[in-house]
């Protein structure tokens, strides 16, 4: 297939897996994560399972870095020489400097005539993703720059997500608590529901136990199905047992064909912790 005269690019944190990538030919440029002395690629260099071993073993918490301008502009270059332009989404730049790295790289090539666009999408993980593939679905249909562009906005706006932690431990010492500091004092048995809303992590509410938790899961997937779901993500980190009862859930409420089941990356596991589950929609209205 002809390649489409618009790319997306995004960075690992919008947890798009890798075959849905590579066939609708997403560029995904990888956050690092950090053990000590030691640097992983998220997604590349570790996988989920590995990370998560290596998370619970104890220890200091790893840390995780943007990706450099030079690491865009070597994303950006090949892409360009095709004679595509290219739309680069990003996760919320309230929680991590990727948005601005790209924007140093695509400012630099734009001086040379290149057509680049970098996105703040406002949020994190498939709530990106899933608003990235439908917009490469769009540019393989022939959609151009600017419709792609509106597409993409349209999208952010209808766009919902939906976690739950096992704990808020990991998101507060990855500093990346935001809002959701107000549940600090909340009992340990809590497991916090939590969203992102306006670029921060937003508290959404508190439930008491993890099937009172896939519970109500699944009555927001249920409320957003009255405004038409039209792609779902299920996502979790090292839970297959609560995700797999989700996915159960949603199918009951959301088309098959219209869900996809995912593991987040391991940048995005530093904060939520293990045994994290939630979804990512799209929704028509």
């Amino acid at each position: 297939m002809t390649s489409p005269a618009v790319r997306l690019v995004v960075d690992s944190t919008a947890d798009i897996p890798p075959a849905l990538a590579a066939e609708l030919g997403i560029a995904v440029v990888p956050l690092t994560v950090r053990f000590g002395a030691e640097s992983f690629r998220d997604g590349i260099d570790l996988t989920p399972m590995q990370f998560m071993a290596r998370l619970t073993a104890g220890g200091a918490l790893p840390t995780t870095a943007q990706p450099s301008p030079g690491d865009f502009l070597a994303i950006y270059r090949p892409l360009l020489a095709g004679g595509a332009s290219i739309i680069s989404l990003h996760l919320s730049s309230k929680l991590s400097g990727t948005y601005s790295s790209a924007l140093v790289a695509a400012r630099e090539l734009a001086a040379g005539g290149a057509r680049i666009d970098v996105v703040d999408s406002g949020t994190i993980t498939l709530a990106c993703g899933l608003v990235a593939l439908e917009a490469a679905r769009a540019a393989r249909q022939g959609a151009g720059h600017e419709a792609v562009l509106a597409l993409i906005a349209d999208l952010l706006r209808r766009a919902h997500l939906v976690a739950v932690l096992d704990t808020l431990e990991y998101l507060q010492r990855g500093g990346r608590i935001g809002r959701a500091r107000a549940l600090l004092g909340a009992l340990l048995s809590i497991k916090p529901m939590i969203t992102v809303t306006d670029g921060e992590v937003t508290p959404l509410e508190q439930v008491r136990t993890r099937q009172r938790a896939l519970a109500r899961t699944a009555e927001r997937i249920a409320a957003l199905a009255e405004r038409e779901i039209i792609r779902l993500a299920v996502l979790h980190a090292a839970d297959e047992a609560g995700v797999a009862e989700l996915r159960e859930r949603a199918a009951a409420i959301v088309p098959a064909d219209r869900i996809i089941v995912a593991e987040v990356g391991p940048v995005i596991a530093t904060y939520t912790g293990p045994r994290a589950f939630g979804f990512a929609a799209l929704t028509a209205r």
